[in-house]
């Protein structure tokens, strides 16, 4: 597991950090939240799983071509690396 260290005796400085980890978690959780609604309005549209989509189709498979088959696929992505990097803030653990 890998540390920080803070390099000053303020006290406020584990604050600051805290805080800016939460707000970051905050912000990641919301762009989450909104990539679900367009990712659940694509799987309905075909009746297929994002995870089927990215495995098995093309562009050619989709009404709108290439223009929804790149929102689809380029929304698909960037929400499985916010869950990513949500999970990695979430283990960070402060000590003292």
């Amino acid at each position: 597991m890998a540390g920080i260290k803070i390099h000053t005796e303020d006290a406020s400085a584990k604050t600051v950090l805290s805080e800016a980890v939460q707000a970051e978690k905050n912000r990641i959780g919301y762009a989450l939240q909104l990539g679900e609604k367009k990712i659940q309005f694509f799987e309905r549209k075909y009746k297929v799983s994002s995870r089927e989509f990215l495995r098995d189709w093309t562009a050619e498979n989709l009404e709108g071509k290439d223009l929804e088959y790149i929102e689809w696929a380029g929304e698909a992505k960037l929400h499985s690396r916010l869950r990513e990097r949500l999970t990695i803030l979430k283990g960070i653990e402060y000590v003292d």
